[in-house]
């Protein structure tokens, strides 16, 4: 066979190129996962040592702000010493007033003055203060003394201008002083209701205000008597409990004699569990002086303990009845409670 001159020899592909040695890289000495949990362990054991350092200073801390029941005594046969009847002994903060009324005593801490409808009427105050505390509504008042007892601090506090009260509806809630009835406002029926003395009804949590043993009470439910509720912010009221029936019923109280001012001043709420839900009708309170209107002021839920005043000037130095009618669409949770006094 004749070989083909121009014949070419099988293809080759080219050799790739050789990289020129390059040393590698050190290795490192602990990865980075590894070195995190180092420091991560590393925090840990740190942590502990720590935590019991910060909660040795807070126990410390704490028990040195501990009034000792030594102070408290000290402080409450002080104050029994100097306090005058018609003097306002308060606690601050609000949250040690538990602590005032245990070891002052129910002769100090009176219900007066530690289930009071406001300050106005107090003409001087003593103020039982521990930690720096202070009551805002005392901060107009003028000091006149101070004094350390242990680690309690009595400041007493002038009222630079004390309300007189005439005549104070929650000290005249008897048979002697008033009259309570139930209306019916479709017929104007009115239907008068005996005072009655019985063994006091169960309140507190999840109950509402307690029932007053002594009490106008009427068959058809509604009555009405002085009781202690628990206002929207948790403060203790000493009021005239009168939870209104509803509908077309008036819940109705008539003080006679009454010593007439310039002004009808007063609060009114209902009892904290069923007020804070915000789902009751509203409660109107009407006044009448010997059966004229002169006000009527109304209660929302959330109002808390509400304060009011009607001008009586028309009325000043006048003796009359006073009418005061409670009413509301629904009776439904309205544990109703209002005080009111002529000034």
């Amino acid at each position: 066979m004749e070989e083909t001159p121009d014949s070419a020899p099988p293809s080759v592909a080219p050799a790739a190129p050789v990289a020129p040695d390059v040393p590698a890289p050190p290795a490192p000495p602990a990865s980075i996962a590894a070195r995190a949990t180092s420091k991560y362990a590393l925090w840990l054991c740190l942590a502990v040592p720590v935590a019991a350092i910060v909660e040795v200073v807070a126990h410390f801390v704490q028990v040195a702000r501990v009034v000792s029941d030594a102070d408290w005594r000290a402080a409450g046969e002080e104050v029994a010493h100097t306090a005058k009847p018609d003097d306002l002994v308060a606690f601050a903060p609000y949250w040690s007033e538990p602590l005032g009324r245990r070891f002052f005593g129910d002769k100090v801490a009176t219900l007066a003055r530690v289930a009071r409808p406001d300050d106005t009427r107090f003409p001087r105050a003593i103020e039982v203060s521990i930690r720096g505390a202070h009551l805002s509504e005392l901060s107009t008042w003028k000091k006149v003394d101070e004094k350390k007892v242990g680690a309690i601090t009595l400041t007493t506090l002038e009222n630079p201008a004390p309300a007189k009260v005439l005549f104070d509806l929650v000290a005249h809630v008897n048979p002697n002083d008033a009259r309570f009835s139930v209306v019916d406002t479709r017929t104007h029926a009115e239907k008068d209701c005996p005072f009655v003395h019985t063994p006091p009804g169960t309140g507190g949590i999840g109950y509402g205000t307690a029932i007053p043993g002594d009490r106008f009470a009427c068959a058809e439910g509604p009555f009405a008597g002085i009781s202690v509720m628990s206002a929207l912010d948790y403060t203790a009221r000493q009021c005239i409990y009168a939870p209104p029936q509803g509908g077309s019923m008036i819940s109705r109280l008539r003080f006679s004699n009454v010593d007439f001012g310039h002004a009808i001043h007063g609060h009114h709420g209902l009892s904290v569990f069923y007020e804070r839900e915000k789902i009751g009708t509203p409660v109107s309170l009407t006044f009448s002086i010997d059966d004229a209107p002169i006000g009527k002021v109304v209660h929302q839920d959330g109002d808390g303990w509400k304060p009011y005043e009607i001008g009586t000037t028309a009325y000043a130095g006048k003796k009359g009845e006073l009418t005061v009618d409670v009413q509301t669409a629904s009776g439904n949770k309205r544990q109703y409670c209002f005080e009111a006094d002529t000034r």
